[in-house]
């Protein structure tokens, strides 16, 4: 996720004058905004996602939520994300990787749980 907002960041600057890259712009911005909600609805359901993938899920997750705190768009008050968010810290921390159990503290950190 960071490669593309580093992305969308240089795009940004190329649009300024270009109404036709604006709007693509904003349709990579909601696509962006969209892909980190499907995410985290998806990490409700820690145990229906192999292992393998469920690590990166987690990194993702974890950078969306860094994201989403950089822009003050994520709120610890929502119910659906905050337990889904604590579901997948629980299945991480039952795993038995360290690696894992790391990630499940670092989401526990990032949601205040």
């Amino acid at each position: 996720m960071t490669h593309l907002k580093e992305f969308t960041a240089s795009m940004e600057k190329a649009s300024q004058s270009d109404p036709m890259m604006q709007r693509w712009l904003y349709g990579t911005k909601d696509l962006e905004r969209q892909l980190s909600e499907r995410l985290i609805r998806l990490c409700k359901y820690p145990d229906m996602i192999p292992k393998a993938l469920l690590a990166s899920y987690t990194e993702v997750l974890l950078e969306a939520l860094e994201n989403a705190k950089e822009e003050g768009t994520f709120s610890a008050s929502s119910e659906d994300l905050v337990e889904s968010l604590i579901a997948l810290a629980e299945t991480l921390e039952k795993s038995g990787d360290p690696q894992m159990k790391e990630k499940g503290r670092q989401i526990r950190t990032a949601v205040g749980k």
